[in-house]
Formats: C-alpha cells, sequence, structure tokens
C-alpha cells in the first residue's frame, strides 16, 4: 500500500519494457491472485448465447422441415439434419450475433442522449455487454466460415445431384423447355455478391480486431473499421439474407406448422440494429451525440418567475 514503493516497481517495469498496471491496494490481491485461473472470463456470455441459439434455431428447423415431411408427407428426410439444417442454423446464429455486437453501441447513443452527458455510468448489464462485443463477433465470425464451408460442399452431395440428374431427365422424357428467368438471375447472382461482400468485410472486421492488427492503426482508423465497414457488413449480410428469402414470407405453403421460415427469426435483431442506427446517423440526433461524446452537457435551467404577493403582478427589477 505504499506509493513510493509501487512507483518504484513500476519504474522497473518500464526499464524493462512492460507495461506496469496499479490495481489498488492490497484489498486486491485475490483478485489479481485469480486472474491467471479465469479461464475465458470474456468468452462465457457470447458462448452461452451462441449455444443456446444454436440448440433453439436447430430444434425449430428439425420441427419445421424434418418433423413436419414425416407427419404431412410420410417421407423420410433426416438426412438434411447433417448439412442442409446445420447450414441454414449458423448463418441464422451468426447474423443475430453479429447484430448483438452493435446493438449496445446503439442503445448506448439512445442513453446518452437521455440523460446529456457522457459521464453517467451505462447500466452494468450494458456494460458487460459492451465489453464482450469482441467476442461476440469473432463467434459470429467462426460460425460464418462454417456457413462459407458447408455451402461450398453442397454440390457434392448426392441429394443435390441425384435430384439434379432425375428433374434433367424428367424434362427430356416429357420435352419440356425451360424459358430463362432474368428476374431469379438478377436475383440470385444479386444473392451471391452481397454474400461475398458480407463475409470479405466480415473476415477484415475479425482480422482489425487482433491485438497486433489494432495496436498498429490509430483509434480513428480503428473505429472507421470497426464502427462503418462494421454497419456496412451488418446491412450487406442482411440484405443478402432477405435476397434468400425473397417472397417465401408471402407463400402460405412455406409456413409449415404454422411457423414463419427460419430465415425470418435471423432479420428482427438486425432490422431493428440498422433501424436505430439510422435514427442516431440523422443530422439532427447525430449533432448532438457527437457533441455529448466530445464533452458537452445538457444543463436545465430553471427561469425563476418573480411576483408580488401583493398584487401578483411581474416585479421590475
Amino acid at each position: 500500500d505504499d506509493y513510493e514503493s509501487k512507483q518504484m516497481v513500476m519504474d522497473i517495469a518500464h526499464s524493462l519494457n512492460l507495461t506496469a498496471l496499479d490495481k489498488g491496494s492490497l484489498l486486491a490481491a485475490r483478485e489479481i491472485e485469480d486472474l491467471p485461473l479465469q479461464l475465458f472470463p470474456l468468452w462465457r456470455i457470447p458462448m452461452y448465447i451462441a449455444t443456446g441459439l444454436t440448440a433453439v434455431l436447430f430444434l425449430y428447423c428439425v420441427v419445421s422441415d424434418v418433423v413436419y415431411t414425416r407427419v404431412t408427407k410420410g417421407n423420410d428426410n433426416s438426412f438434411r439434419i447433417m448439412i442442409s439444417l446445420a447450414n441454414r442454423v449458423f448463418p441464422i446464429v451468426s447474423l443475430i450475433m453479429l447484430a448483438l455486437c452493435y446493438l449496445p453501441g446503439a442503445l448506448a447513443g439512445f442513453l446518452q442522449l437521455h440523460n446529456g452527458t457522457k459521464y453517467k455510468r451505462f447500466p452494468e448489464w450494458l456494460d458487460r455487454w459492451m465489453l464482450c462485443r469482441k467476442q461476440l463477433g469473432l463467434v459470429a465470425l467462426a460460425l460464418a466460415f462454417l456457413h462459407v464451408l458447408y455451402t461450398l460442399i453442397i454440390p457434392t452431395r448426392y441429394y443435390v445431384w441425384f435430384n439434379t440428374y432425375k428433374y434433367t431427365v424428367t424434362q427430356a422424357r416429357e420435352n419440356n423447355t425451360i424459358t430463362f428467368d432474368y428476374t431469379r438471375a438478377w436475383r440470385g447472382d444479386s444473392y451471391l455478391s452481397l454474400g461475398i461482400l458480407g463475409f470479405g468485410l466480415f473476415v477484415l472486421l475479425g482480422i482489425t480486431s487482433l491485438p497486433s492488427v489494432s495496436n498498429a492503426v490509430n483509434w480513428r482508423e480503428f473505429s472507421f473499421v470497426q464502427s462503418k465497414l462494421g454497419h456496412l457488413t451488418l446491412l450487406l449480410c442482411t440484405t443478402h439474407t432477405f435476397l434468400y428469402g425473397w417472397s417465401k414470407f408471402l407463400m402460405p405453403h412455406y409456413y409449415h406448422f404454422y411457423l414463419p421460415p427460419a430465415y425470418m427469426l435471423s432479420l428482427v435483431v438486425p432490422c431493428i440494429v440498422l433501424v436505430l442506427k439510422f435514427i442516431l446517423i440523422m443530422p439532427c440526433v447525430d449533432r448532438v451525440v457527437m457533441r455529448i461524446r466530445q464533452g458537452w452537457e445538457r444543463k436545465s435551467v430553471e427561469t425563476p418567475h418573480w411576483k408580488d404577493n401583493k398584487s401578483s403582478r411581474p416585479l421590475v427589477l
């Protein structure tokens, strides 16, 4: 607890090109000693979220796909669990978790607008949420990688090429001619292009979050990549999902057991984040937010009304 002794130790650490951090008095000794024994403390919440979402959505897809087909048509398509359903669940969880990275920042902006200052502490739950945003993004990136890998192996599946050959032979026997659908071509190319662009920016976000890279850029550059390009990544991935679904939400036969298609569930949180961000970047709102983050505080000034108790007329001072 001696200040001079601690300063001497910090000077020795600085002379060895080490970074010294004062963690307080001896009362913090137990907490400091437990630091090497902690197992990924900032990764617990992201892993819990990823595991919970994956389990719930996987069960949702099994019910709406495998169980529904067995009940209504009597067919067994349980083999789709291994690749088809996994390739449906992983991108949904990835997009939701990417949106969860930027949702606390939007909530923080509205809280600062409400409080009129940046010096008031956020609620503890929001503070913990913001501290694990990096881990949320990296878990989402890992799930996006799985989605890419599962998509690349689709042409090699027996189920895919069997249906392709069957469809081709059927069309040849019936002598049917299929006309080229320009709308479907535009939709397919746009869907794939936005997915590739979104995944590329997603990888860039993951690279810049590495300590060796983030330490090589200044704060403005890091903020531009993580905020501006991050929201652009979320917009591209959300649009990619909209193009995937296209008009399925209008077709009743996609609502198995009256449940909406799984891709619609992945659009709820991203759309909320994008709407909140759109409000925050409006000039009339962004100007106030930037002033608050630069140190300006909103102070309510009460103007006293001086009146004569006898005549109830305003006093002239």
